[in-house]
């Protein structure tokens, strides 16, 4: 009686142990379906993320790219067209198509409404930044003047540097919504809504809380203000929130959820998008497990009841069989177990002994496509793993190893694809099988052939950008060394005459091969900035090809070179209107190219009209381009033989600039090449003949210099660089009664006072303490009628007009040329 009693106490040890189990396993299972859950949603977050980001930056694209059209930015009757035509192929995904003035007036919309044509909406905070900072934004939720609620995205329009307003196009949060997060949902009851960088949700399954602020919709709940704060400094993550307000019974509730986030990035802010979904949703995916747990442990503890309670009568005869019922129920359970566990991870499970599948889990049967039964049984190495690694892997089972290893996995339908093994041996009944866990690194296999290739492209760009340098350095310090040498050379005394102009005209070349080295990193400055311009003129094709031919005859000569010209146009109609000195220059950078390399044969140029446009060719036979490089010698830096480690003289930016100016007056250039045989460049110009006019010359309104004693002017040189003092000097002395220095911009104002009858002020744009700007400003606030050049070494496009603005007369761009300034001072100061 007394063991029996013993016997029945132990039975609630045994019930308490049983409970604790069933917990254990039970908060284990729940722990990783959470983090599955949390991944799902993370990925589907990025993933519409990502297809957010690519829709605001391709409309972004398009909105710059008809905003730089001259009728939008004139906004013209032509811009309405255009607009149509803008909405109606997209009217799929946006709203309207807007026009905003500089102030935020509503120019024009389209669809055309009139209610909203000519209202002022600079009182909405987007508006209000792209004005202040005219550069591209992206609004949050508000109620467009059309009367729905949308977002805006505006792209500033420039006429040159002046800020001409928005092109703006309106979006319906409904349609961005159901194109991107509509779809997304996890077990039919998750949730998802966007919010703006401020807080504001931009879209919501619940209507009423679009364009109101998170934490008011949640009533400022303190773990809503947590994820927010998280949010600001993590652009993914997961966390817990209380959001949702469910109806249920015509009443509302807040509810707990499992919140996943991803950040996308756009532009002036950010959008996060969160995917909800309540803890129903795991213990939905659990319930069949935790009712199945309740049934094994209830059915056992009805039988142990049994067992205690029988065991007075039947203790001897039931003992055994109780044991072996017990066991059964055990490996059973343990069996059960992880059955369910293995087929709720996302990693494939394979057990094999010696290649031969034993069993398999769900994820590893719907990664290889094939069916249990087609996979029992058989031999899942020669099977699945593609011959090349097939070694490697029998190799890895034969020697029991447990490292970790990496192959190619071949589907039922032919479709290869990158897997990582972890595998080991297990015993079971004194047999030895082996378990692998297998998974897909598709995607992480891209990632790293997309970081490779971004490293080669930095690489490639990092070894252009020496090279470039290497290059530049030598090109400045050749002429350099010509300046620098030949004027150390002019200071010996025995020097004759003759060979002091040689060493004179010496260092002038050089210099002047400096310049052109520095117009180029200006220009392609220019070219990248969008400031550089161009100025239509008359000019006549002919003329300038045969320029060119008399210019570089005796160059080519003296390399036994033959130069040609072949013209299709008599002069009379070679007269055409364009950009002189570009065409120019565009001509003379391709014959350059051309001579630099081509060491025997012959150099044509020419050109032949074909309907409304001018086809120019170079032609050569010089070394050529390969096939593969025939694209990259456009680029920036780069030659085509940089590869080979024998680029010629020049820095990089001939074809460049070349190619850059062709497309500015409206024309393409292209090249044809065979290696060793030599290249053809061409390039097209619009062509419209034009009568030629007679312009009258600068130079021929300008006096002699036996005229210039009759100027007597009192000139003030504002200039803080004594050589350059030194040279204007020089240049104006022929026509001045007083010249006065000054250094600094505060000397150049109080010798203006001093000075009231000044004529003319030189004006430095650059000189210490006070810059030529500020100085001019001051100036004419007390003598508006002195005149005023500026003179600068910056030269950049839009310097002009700056100087202009200040208060300058005219501008002369350093170095300056003694006829240029002449020029000018004549335009003011002409003798009556």
């Amino acid at each position: 009686m007394l063991r029996f009693s013993k016997r029945y106490i132990f039975l609630p040890i045994v019930l308490v142990l049983f409970i604790f189990l069933f917990f254990l396993v039970y908060k284990d299972i729940k722990d990783r379906t959470i983090n599955e859950f949390n991944n799902e949603q993370l990925i589907l977050a990025q993933t519409a993320s990502q297809g957010i980001t690519s829709f605001f930056a391709d409309y972004q694209n398009d909105l710059k790219f008809l905003s730089q059209f001259k009728d939008i930015i004139e906004f013209n009757g032509e811009s309405k067209t255009l607009m149509a035509s803008f909405y109606k192929n997209h009217k799929d995904f946006i709203e309207a198509i807007t026009r905003v003035d500089a102030k935020g007036v509503i120019s024009y919309t389209y669809p055309k409404n009139d209610s909203v044509i000519g209202k002022d909406i600079s009182y909405q905070k987007h508006i209000r930044q792209i004005i202040i900072t005219h550069q591209p934004v992206i609004s949050d939720v508000f109620k467009s003047a059309q009367g729905y609620l949308a977002i805006a995205m505006h792209v500033p329009v420039f006429n040159g540097k002046e800020y001409k307003g928005s092109l703006a196009m309106l979006i319906s949060i409904d349609k961005l919504g159901k194109l991107y997060l509509g779809k997304i949902k996890i077990r039919g009851t998750g949730d998802v809504w966007l919010l703006s960088e401020d807080g504001v949700e931009i879209y919501c399954p619940i209507k009423e809380h679009t364009g109101k602020q998170f934490l008011q919709n949640v009533n400022h709940a303190s773990s809503a203000i947590e994820i927010l704060k998280k949010t600001k400094y993590q652009d993914h993550g997961t966390a817990t929130c209380v959001h949702l307000q469910a109806k249920d019974t015509g009443k509302t509730r807040f509810i707990e959820k499992y919140v996943a986030f991803y950040r996308a990035q756009l532009g002036n802010t950010y959008w996060t998008i969160f995917i909800s979904y309540p803890e129903e949703d795991i213990y939905l995916a659990l319930t069949k497990l935790r009712n199945r747990l309740i049934l094994i442990f209830s059915l056992l503890f009805i039988i142990i009841s049994y067992y205690f309670y029988s065991l007075a009568k039947v203790r001897t005869v039931l003992k055994e069989e109780a044991k072996r019922k017990q066991t059964e129920r055990t490996l059973q359970e343990s069996e059960d177990r992880f059955k369910k566990l293995s087929n709720l991870t996302f990693e494939g499970i394979l057990i094999h002994e010696n290649g031969k599948a034993l069993d398999a889990n769900e994820s590893f049967i719907r990664m290889v496509g094939y069916n249990r039964e087609e996979l029992i049984g058989k031999n899942v190495i020669e099977l699945l793993v593609v011959s090349e690694y097939q070694d490697l892997v029998k190799a890895n089972v034969a020697e029991k190893r447990a490292e970790r290893i990496e192959t190619v996995l071949r589907k039922k339908d032919g479709i290869l694809f990158p897997v990582e093994i972890e595998a080991k041996n297990i015993k079971y009944k004194d047999e030895s099988f082996r378990v692998a866990a297998i998974r897909d690194i598709t995607i992480r296999k891209h990632a790293e052939e997309e970081l490779f290739a971004a490293k080669e492209r930095a690489e490639e760009s990092d070894r252009l950008k020496s090279a470039f340098l290497a290059n530049m350095s030598h090109e400045i310090r050749t002429p350099m060394n010509g300046i620098l040498g030949f004027a150390e050379l002019l200071r010996e005394p025995d020097l004759t005459g003759e060979e002091q102009q040689r060493y004179i005209s010496i260092i002038k070349k050089s210099g002047e091969r400096m310049l052109n080295i520095i117009n180029d990193i200006v220009d392609i400055s220019k070219i990248e900035s969008g400031l550089m311009e161009v100025f239509i003129s008359e000019i006549n094709i002919n003329e300038q090809i045969e320029f060119i031919y008399t210019f570089f005859k005796p160059e080519m000569e003296n390399k036994g070179l033959h130069f040609s010209v072949r013209n299709e146009l008599p002069n009379e109609k070679a007269n055409i209107k364009t950009d002189r000195e570009k065409t120019y220059a565009i001509l003379v950078n391709l014959v350059k190219n051309a001579i630099k390399y081509t060491r025997k044969g012959l150099i044509e140029i020419g050109y032949r009209k074909t309907g409304d446009w001018l086809e120019f060719f170079v032609k050569d036979t010089g070394v050529g381009i390969p096939k593969n490089r025939q694209e990259a010698i456009f680029e920036r830096f780069v030659q085509a033989d940089i590869a080979d480690k024998m680029a010629l003289q020049g820095a990089g930016l001939g074809l460049s600039i070349t190619k850059a100016y062709v497309e500015l007056l409206g024309g393409k250039l292209w090249v044809e090449s065979e290696e060793g045989k030599g290249s053809i460049f061409y390039f097209t110009l619009p062509y419209a003949a034009v009568i030629k006019e007679q312009v009258a010359r600068e130079e021929d309104a300008i006096p002699g210099k036996e005229d210039n004693s009759l100027l007597n002017l009192k000139i003030l040189i504002a200039e803080d660089d004594e050589t350059s003092e030194m040279l204007i000097k020089i240049m104006v002395k022929a026509y001045c009664k007083e010249i006065i220095v000054a250094r600094t911009g505060l000397d150049t104002v109080e010798l203006c006072r001093r000075n009231p009858d000044l004529n003319l002020v030189l004006m430095d744009m650059q000189m210490p303490g006070q810059n030529g700007y500020e100085t001019t400003r001051q100036i004419r606030e007390f003598n508006p009628q002195v005149i005023i050049f500026a003179q600068t070494a910056f030269a950049l496009s839009g310097d002009r007009e700056k100087a202009i603005e200040a208060g300058c007369n005219d501008y002369i761009s350093k170095p300056i040329n003694e006829h240029e300034l002449s020029v000018m001072i004549f335009k003011y100061f002409s003798p009556k």
